[in-house]
């Protein structure tokens, strides 16, 4: 009985990570996902900016200021996309973290059941050799 139930306290255990896993996986990738469209959306702009006034040399000093600003804003996105990256990849290891926390304290609760069975299972078995002596 002790082996059953320690070899499905382990399949359990693996079966919750991987749930954690393949949550924080989908989590990330949504968030990845919106951010690539901003970036996508600011790109086709800044391309459509510079075809309308491609030709127009007086809108050389003003077009040199918008690509400074948009890039600047660029490089803000791209390093808001990464730190809410990293954010997201330090939630993601506090959560499996805590879900092997959980999983170990589950396998030592399942431990102590496991013990306890066996040695109610032994008092059981003394009691009935103790009553099977007994009666003649």
């Amino acid at each position: 009985m002790r082996d059953f139930l320690q070899q499905w306290s382990v399949l359990i255990a693996a079966l919750l990570v991987v749930l954690s896993i393949i949550y924080t996986r989908s989590t990330i990738q949504t968030h990845i996902g919106g951010v690539n469209d901003r970036l996508s959306t600011l790109e086709k702009n800044i391309e459509s900016i510079r075809n309308a006034l491609e030709g127009d040399q007086g809108m050389a000093a003003r077009i040199a200021t918008l690509d400074l600003r948009v890039n600047e804003k660029l490089q803000n996105l791209i390093a808001q996309k990464d730190n809410d990256l990293e954010r997201n990849a330090q939630d993601t290891f506090q959560e499996l973290k805590n879900t092997v926390d959980t999983i170990f304290t589950m396998t030592q609760r399942i431990e102590f059941v496991e013990e306890m069975l066996l040695d109610m299972q032994a008092s059981i078995e003394s009691i009935r050799k103790q009553q099977n002596k007994e009666t003649p």
